[in-house]
């Protein structure tokens, strides 16, 4: 029962992670321990979805959640005063996962192995962390008027299709890299506010309709290729190069810090205190999850 509460938690978070720019759904997967569990299925669906389906309706039930509801609630907090404090919960909630991370991928035989450096583990960190720089680096302002030129719905050509499918592929891929938001990467590429406007268009009456599903169905399409693909790759580097692999999502999440942190304006005692419980959150999750117990 536990672990089936754990499960609909962690989809939770996930949910609201992957709906605000900036936050990486990722990183929040590896922070609650269930992030191979989800490339595994990934990788395989069809042989896989029977097998974890219980994990997979927990999961999904705090997905739809963290989407529906806490989603429309962290918009409401990014839109108020308390913006400032819902992000440094974030990044509380990611300096959390960082201990976790360190073990996987620079003490692999745990605690009574001691800490294992390498060239290759370093090496994989830094180019993690180095990947990062640009992310928070880049003027999002600038990104966001760009953006704004191709927001409005027209007609759709093929060009389109072929580039929305393109689109699909890369947001789906970087979701699933801890660290690296795929709803920033999709502000950066200027196809986020085209998407919206598509989804937006699906409830309205008119042409706009066909030109919605136009652009919608190949961008699925990419985002179920990309998840595919990408998923088995990660799920290869997972088995057969678990330290250096860690090594890298633990440079990708270090560097993920920056992006959120140039989201706060303003650090005040309602900051520090929402810093502080978002790293007591994760340390609460990890006590809940016996199989993270179990590492220990």
């Amino acid at each position: 029962m536990m672990q089936q509460l754990f499960f609909v938690l962690a989809g939770v978070l996930f949910g609201m992670a992957n709906v605000i720019p900036g936050v990486s759904g990722g990183t929040m997967a590896v922070v609650f321990g269930v992030y191979e569990r989800l490339i595994g299925i990934l990788s395989d669906p069809i042989h896989n979805i029977k097998k974890e389906w219980k994990f997979l309706v927990t999961f999904g039930i705090g997905l739809i959640v963290g989407i529906l509801a806490f989603g429309k609630l962290m918009n409401l907090l990014l839109e108020s005063k308390y913006r400032s404090e819902t992000f440094l919960f974030f990044i509380g909630v990611i300096l959390g996962s960082l201990p976790m991370l360190f073990k996987n991928a620079f003490m692999p035989e745990g605690k009574k192995g001691g800490l294992k450096l390498s060239a290759s583990t370093i090496i994989a960190c830094i180019i993690g962390f180095g990947i990062m720089v640009p992310m928070f680096l880049s003027n999002t302002d600038a990104a966001k008027e760009a953006a704004k030129e191709t927001a409005a719905m027209g007609s759709v050509n093929i060009g389109q299709i072929i580039l929305m499918a393109i689109y699909g592929a890369i947001a789906s891929s970087t979701m699933i890299i801890p660290g690296i938001s795929g709803s920033f990467v999709m502000l950066l590429l200027g196809v986020y506010p085209k998407i919206i406007a598509a989804v937006a268009a699906l409830t309205g009456s008119g042409a706009g309709i066909g030109s919605a599903i136009a652009l919608l169905l190949p961008f699925g399409v990419g985002v179920v290729l990309g998840l595919v693909f990408c998923s088995k790759l990660i799920k290869y580097l997972l088995k057969n190069h678990s330290a250096v692999t860690y090594a890298a999502i633990f440079g990708f999440v270090l560097g993920s810090i920056g992006c959120v942190i140039r989201e706060v304006s303003t650090v005040s005692v309602i900051g520090i205190v929402a810093l502080l419980a978002g790293i007591a959150v994760l340390y609460a999750f990890t006590r809940l999850d016996p199989e993270t117990a179990k590492k220990e």
